[in-house]
């Protein structure tokens, strides 16, 4: 009997251990434990891993890691055959980065202890079987998708199929995306923003979204738009800012906007060969706090900023 109480205090004390084991650790392990990466701990911890050529380092690292979490994993300068599906079990991460990577294919499979993601960024890496969206599946908290350098020639009903509806931004830049679907954002009822930039699109469609579409920000910077759809973005109560830089349109019909134009604060339409003439009426009337923008013609307006017409300026039939 004399022995009962030493026994009760280290069963209590080796409970104590494995539940505490359990719980996420705040900051970063001791440094051997990531070697060869490196953990920096504030303001959040990230694990920043480069110049790997062997997926199995990536394994341990995590391995050893638990119960640490990251709010950032960076992969960068890296040569693999792909990522492990499960080499995050274990650790909790947050947003996963990769900059300056090429592999055969993203994941062997749909990776796993991914529901907490909440943001993807693949930058200039070359995925040399192309982007399977279905490896997304698994990301069931994913909010932001961005995609830089990149090929993806173009978004379709794949798209939407595997990636979760829980995104709120969709970023492409450079991505040769040249097609953008009918319907293919359609179930995302919480997108905030969408930028297709520098991507080479020559068609924009308002099918492409919801309706009402709840958005605040659309981009199609830098492309190869030639005109806006008269409904592009009718029915966009919330919509703030509208990019257009440096596409090829002339004109900006005031019924792309109907509906929507009460709320919209920015819009940017320099790099544009803009015609300057009674079609563009609406605007001088009722120009957005930012607009951006020089015309091209007629000759006597060429090189005149937007911002600077006045209603005076032109002389139009009453409407």
């Amino acid at each position: 009997m004399m022995f009962l109480p030493v026994v009760l205090v280290l069963f209590i004390g080796t409970q104590f251990v494995s539940s505490d084991n359990d719980v996420p650790k705040v900051g970063c392990p001791p440094a051997y434990v990531v070697e060869p990466c490196v953990c920096y701990s504030g303001p959040h911890p990230s694990l920043v891993c480069k110049h790997i050529d062997d997926p199995e380092v990536l394994v341990k690292i995590f391995d050893r890691s638990t119960p640490y979490w990251y709010q950032e994993f960076h992969l960068e300068e890296s040569v693999l055959q792909y990522l492990p599906h499960d080499m995050f079990q274990g650790v909790q991460i947050l947003r996963i980065y990769l900059k300056n990577v090429t592999l055969v294919q993203l994941f062997d499979e749909p990776p796993e202890n991914l529901q907490m993601v909440l943001g993807l960024h693949i930058e200039n890496s070359n995925v040399f079987r192309g982007m399977n969206w279905d490896q997304l599946k698994n990301f069931t908290s994913l909010k932001l998708l961005t995609v830089y350098f990149n090929i993806i020639p173009y978004l379709g009903s794949e798209f939407s199929e595997f990636v979760p509806d829980t995104l709120t931004q969709l970023t492409f830049y450079d991505t040769q995306t040249e097609l953008i679907k009918p319907g293919v954002l359609m179930k995302y009822n919480d997108l905030d923003k969408v930028a297709f930039d520098a991507c080479g699109i020559t068609q924009i469609t308002r099918n492409i979204f919801r309706r009402p579409f709840n958005g605040r920000f659309l981009y199609f910077n830098d492309n190869k738009l030639t005109s806006i759809p008269d409904d592009m973005f009718t029915d966009m109560p919330n919509l703030n800012s509208v990019g257009l830089r440096g596409n090829q349109i002339a004109f900006v019909p005031a019924i792309a906007f109907e509906g929507s134009f009460s709320n919209l604060k920015y819009l940017r339409l320099e790099g544009n060969p803009l015609y300057c003439d009674c079609r563009i009426m609406w605007l001088i009337r009722n120009k957005p706090h930012d607009l951006v923008g020089t015309c091209d013609t007629p000759s006597h307006f060429k090189g005149k900023n937007l911002k600077d017409l006045q209603t005076g300026d032109m002389i139009c039939p009453l409407p």
